[in-house]
């Protein structure tokens, strides 16, 4: 396992626990996290905004460790060293019982022993529906 992968990892396993100090730990300073895809208009997100929106999301929506996170495939690149592609699915349930089962794509990038950038691939239309099934339920 590469040093980026090992990053990935430990970095999805502290927003399961809703460990933000651990996430920020992982991040550089000049972190970015930009969504996908463009039409979804969201905007990129610096290392407090990301923490700020786990915990308007992930915190609001699921119990620390309710959200679980499998990596399926990774795949390193010749173009940049310490760069990675993952296939990430995302499952759990959320407080009020709705099920999340999302797959997304990421594009981490590190330097040294941080995470400097993320690029996520999400499936907007299943967000949505979400976010709509948890609304109703308020």
């Amino acid at each position: 396992m590469t040093a980026t992968v090992s990053l990935l990892h430990s970095y999805l396993i502290a927003a399961s626990a809703h460990d933000w100090d651990t996430v920020l730990a992982l991040l550089t300073d000049d972190f970015k996290l930009t969504m996908k895809p463009t039409a979804a208009k969201l905007p990129v997100q610096t290392k407090a905004q990301l923490v700020e929106t786990m915990e308007g999301s992930v915190k609001k929506w699921f119990a620390p460790g309710a959200l679980m996170y499998t990596v399926h495939e990774v795949y390193e690149t010749k173009s940049s060293e310490g760069t990675i592609i993952a296939n990430v699915n995302s499952d759990g349930v959320s407080k009020q019982g709705t099920p999340w089962h999302h797959e997304t794509m990421f594009i981490v990038e590190a330097q040294g022993d941080k995470i400097s950038k993320i690029t996520e691939f999400m499936d907007t239309a299943f967000v949505k529906g979400f976010v709509d099934a948890e609304k109703a339920k308020a």
